[in-house]
């Protein structure tokens, strides 16, 4: 009679099968268990947002009233506060999908992010320049001051690119001014210029400066008046001093491309959109007020190329409509469960060493009671 081949336990057809199955079981059972992570600072995220759904909702009212048309093309969420093509005060070409894209509730939940972390606490200073351009990322970012409770020193730039803040009868400064009134911001600007080229309103009409100087009047904040570009950076550089040294600043916004907080255009190309903590500024060609922030080492949060800024957070561009508040990865995500996925590992892991040890254990036993030769 034809003796029978000896096979260890890890060479036999049915344990092989078995432990194959059971990884495929193990392997989709943890792959179905899965967690919610909710962000940092989740609530005051949430309250960012509806704030901003709040101001947005008052300055569209404030628009309505007035009999303002909605373009339903260039206005597709029906905000209300996309801008005009041209207009006395416009000073550049804008990107529409730009100036969509920021006005979304969501945005004060990113800017919020970004602060906290670049360090901001609650009674922190911080210094921001901003244009007319992209209000709805004016609004994203005085909502998340609000909800952080920080204070800000703010010099605004009222000439507005295409599509921006640039109705002459509602510039950037009387929506600030509207939502004061409301109570949804408790702060204004602190100084004002008339933007455009050179900060100084190159580009505009002689009426286009008129209608912002108008503008700065009747919204009471003082304005700084350059003679040229140098001259605007200087005059913004002292401003921020006078409240405050430079390096004590625990942050540096800016939002637009207004030309005394960039220096030149190239400024924007070499730094990135969003936070930046950790660059050589002390190297660049230019000097605007974002690059001499920099070199004093306070973090620096830049917002003007909106999808760019957008692919930090995986956040759709000129979404339509947008994302409700808090459904976004911006305030939770769901992820693969740790628990469930070391548990899988580890019975694979001891289902693996256990047929090991048995199969080691059965080739001794049979090699102590028969010829090795038998053995395959």
């Amino acid at each position: 009679m034809e003796r029978s081949m000896f096979k260890p336990a890890i060479q036999q057809t049915w344990v092989l099968v078995t432990m194959a199955v059971l990884a495929v079981v193990l392997f989709y059972s943890a792959s179905a268990i899965q967690v919610e992570h909710v962000a940092g600072d989740y609530d005051l995220k949430i309250k960012a947002a509806e704030r901003m759904t709040h101001a947005m909702t008052i300055l569209k009212n404030v628009r309505m009233a007035e009999a303002v048309f909605i373009d339903d093309v260039n206005d597709p969420n029906h905000t209300g506060l996309i801008g005009r093509q041209s207009s006395f005060i416009t000073t550049d070409e804008g990107d529409l999908d730009s100036k969509i894209s920021v006005l979304d509730p969501n945005v004060a939940a990113m800017m919020v992010q970004l602060l906290r972390q670049a360090g901001a606490q609650s009674g922190d200073t911080i210094a921001i320049t901003m244009t007319g351009s992209m209000p709805g990322a004016n609004l994203a970012v005085y909502c998340a001051i609000e909800e952080l409770k920080l204070v800000p020193i703010i010099m605004s730039s009222l000439g507005a690119s295409q599509w921006g803040a640039n109705d002459e009868n509602f510039t950037w400064l009387d929506m600030e001014k509207t939502l004061l009134d409301s109570g949804i911001i408790s702060f204004h600007s602190s100084g004002a210029s008339i933007g455009g080229g050179s900060d100084i309103g190159r580009r505009l009409s002689p009426l286009g400066r008129d209608l912002i100087q108008q503008a700065i009047t009747r919204n009471n904040i003082p304005e700084l008046e350059g003679v040229d570009l140098e001259d605007a950076i200087q005059l913004r550089m002292a401003f921020f001093a006078s409240h405050l040294p430079l390096s004590h600043y625990k942050a540096y916004i800016n939002v637009g491309g207004g030309a005394a907080a960039l220096g030149s255009r190239l400024t924007d190309r070499l730094i990135p959109a969003g936070l930046t903590t950790r660059m050589d500024f002390d190297q660049f060609p230019t000097d605007g007020t974002l690059v001499q922030f920099g070199q004093k080492r306070v973090p620096i949060l830049h917002v003007l190329n909106i999808r760019e800024f957008f692919n930090l957070f995986g956040y759709p561009y000129a979404a339509v409509p947008p994302p409700a508040i808090g459904s976004s990865e911006l305030y939770a995500s769901t992820r693969y469960s740790k628990t469930a996925t070391a548990v899988a590992l580890i019975l694979i892991m001891g289902m693996v060493v256990g047929v090991g040890i048995k199969s080691k254990r059965m080739i001794r036993h049979h090699l102590q009671e028969h010829e090795p030769d038998s053995y395959v």
